[in-house]
């Protein structure tokens, strides 16, 4: 497969993409061992797995199972009540009962041993087992995002695809960084996990113009490729007055042109996924640098606290003092 239609339609996202950050709930590397079911119940949790060791069989609630091998990614980013498991019929262990009394803690990460039938056993005369490492999000807070609205319900990458000469190093490292008593004990993973999910998108959107059938792919990425200049400037830029035609005339297109393609290619229309960047871009101002309303309002493009609590409300669906209350 040529991927040089795939790079130029991920480039144009790239601006996009580079300035996200979510944080997580908890960062964990878990031990399985071998005739392990586990169960996650809450749908608002939306995890990245990354497996290593034996394989084992993954299936969200009311799906088939799907096959997981060493090596291979999964990324849930609505989240959803799944099950991780190597025995079919074994009835499922909470994750939160495993995280609450099974592991040890470094930060935000959680180290957790379930080789339960081998306690008695050093690690290396053990048998191999499944090892998953990751992160839980909110799912809510990556939805508010257009581009991670788009991807599919479970993304599964797999280690044996040529394709993803970064996966095999990324999710190396993601098992280094969490192993807590052994590696590097939590250090880095809210980074990593994050350019990871970022990489995630640009290859999900990258394919996601290979396949489109009602235009070829190179078309599709050089059109894409036109909004850059308005992306960016959107990304880097919130402050600004931007109006649906300063942004056309950043991409050198026509109003309606312009309009119609950034639907096509984001979801969501130019102003929208402008107001969504405004209201996510304060939404970290406020958690992270403890701004007020106002001050928040003025570095992403609004004249006021009251209109920037407008906004929030109507793009995240809560006030701004209820989200930064909520348990995390």
């Amino acid at each position: 497969m040529n991927q040089q239609p795939l790079r130029q339609a991920a480039a144009s996202y790239h601006a996009c993409v580079e300035s996200w950050r979510f944080d997580p709930i908890l960062h964990f590397q878990a031990r399985l061992g071998t005739g392990f079911a586990v169960g996650i119940e809450g749908r608002r949790r939306a995890p990245l797995y990354a497996f290593s060791g034996r394989p084992c069989q993954f299936r969200m609630q009311g799906g088939a199972p799907l096959q997981v091998e060493h090596g291979d990614l999964l990324f849930l980013p609505r989240g959803g009540a799944h099950r991780l498991f190597d025995t079919p019929h074994a009835a499922p262990l909470p994750f939160a009962s495993i995280v609450a009394h099974r592991s040890a803690r470094e930060g935000l990460t959680y180290a957790v041993d379930l080789e339960a039938a081998t306690a008695g056993t050093a690690r290396e005369d053990r048998e191999p087992a499944t090892v998953v490492s990751g992160s839980f999000f909110w799912s809510e807070r990556l939805q508010a995002e257009p581009l991670l609205a788009r991807l599919p319900e479970v993304v599964h990458l797999r280690r044996r695809n040529d394709e993803l000469p970064w996966l095999v190093p990324m999710i190396d490292l993601l098992h280094w960084l969490s192993n807590v008593p052994e590696g590097g004990r939590g250090v880095g993973m809210t980074e990593a996990v994050n350019a990871l999910i970022r990489h995630v998108v640009l290859q999900q959107l990258g394919h996601e113009h290979h396949e489109r059938h009602d235009e070829p792919a190179p078309t599709a990425a050089r059109s894409d490729a036109r909004l850059l200049p308005a992306l960016h400037a959107i990304h880097t830029r919130p402050e600004q007055q931007w109006t649906m035609e300063s942004l056309a005339g950043l991409c050198h297109m026509a109003r309606t042109t312009f309009a119609t393609r950034f639907q096509q290619h984001t979801g969501v229309p130019p102003m929208g996924y402008l107001a969504r960047w405004r209201v996510q871009s304060a939404a970290r101002l406020l958690r992270e640098q403890r701004m007020s309303l106002d001050e928040a309002a003025g570095r992403v493009g609004y004249s006021t606290g009251a209109i920037l609590a407008r906004a929030y409300k109507r793009v995240l669906g809560t006030s701004p003092r209820a989200r930064a209350q909520s348990p995390r």
